[in-house]
């Protein structure tokens, strides 16, 4: 993907997430298909989530927050998001964090085909609309992306890197 001269800021968003799709499945290809099984499933330690529990919230925030940015450049300073005791989110989480890794790998292009839409749709210029959110207040838009979405992915990734390591 190349950074575009009209869009330069959406086009580096795009490139972020890409990059850490294209992390996430290298990952799931790569080492986490090559553990035992029973290992995606165990907590390495304390209250951190396991690696399905990681691989589920993936899959359930990318099309989440897709449809909160959508909903944001249509009608701006709106409320946006949720907080982490949201019940959806819980419920997608523990729906999903007994999947074995073939089923969360063939659900992960239709949740990322979601936000690579949405993303796709955005002009510089939406990236300065605000939202209020619940526990950050009044945001731009742009600090919601890297906040919700690209750090977000990146961070899910660390996390599983960690968690392999312990375990």
């Amino acid at each position: 993907m190349t950074i575009s001269p009209s869009n330069p800021k959406v086009a580096a968003i795009r490139q972020d997430a890409q990059q850490s799709y294209d992390a996430l499945n290298q990952l799931i290809d790569g080492k986490l298909s090559q553990l035992p099984p029973a290992k995606l499933y165990t907590s390495p330690g304390g209250d951190e989530w396991t690696i399905m529990e990681n691989l589920a919230h993936i899959l359930e925030f990318m099309p989440y927050w897709a449809g909160e940015v959508a909903k944001l450049v249509a009608q701006p300073r709106q409320n946006f998001g949720r907080v982490m005791q949201d019940e959806r989110r819980l419920r997608e989480i523990r729906d999903h964090a007994h999947d074995s890794l073939v089923q969360i790998k063939a659900a992960l292009p239709a949740s990322y085909a979601r936000l690579d839409e949405v993303l796709e749709s955005l002009k510089d210029s939406d990236l300065e609309l605000t939202g209020l959110h619940s526990r950050y207040g009044e945001k731009p838009l742009e600090w919601f992306i890297e906040d919700f979405v690209t750090g977000h992915l990146r961070a899910h990734l660390v996390q599983m890197k960690v968690a392999m390591e312990a375990l």
